[in-house]
């Protein structure tokens, strides 16, 4: 097993997901299940980080398919916002 602290951990998801915007493969999929069950190690302000990103490419377009990478694209940005508001309650 890798050992990585959670700022680290928290950089490196940004990036994998920073990565995957916009494309149309599996990656975005893949990278979004790998990061799903460590979404509780990552800092508040990287997910909102996360969360932002996922405005931005509301705000101009960006998810890449409207019919197959979008919907990955706002499940994620829902289970990103579930967790802020599971945090702060």
């Amino acid at each position: 097993m890798i050992q990585i602290d959670n700022e680290d951990f928290g950089t490196l998801a940004v990036c994998a997901i920073r990565y995957c915007q916009g494309r149309e493969t599996y990656m975005p999929s893949l990278v979004r299940d790998i990061l799903l069950p460590y979404i509780k190690e990552i800092s508040d302000h990287d997910l909102q980080v996360m969360i932002n990103d996922c405005d931005y490419q509301e705000r101009f377009s960006l998810y890449g398919s409207e019919s197959i990478d979008k919907p990955g694209w706002l499940e994620w940005r829902t289970t990103l916002l579930n967790e802020q508001q599971r945090r702060k309650s």
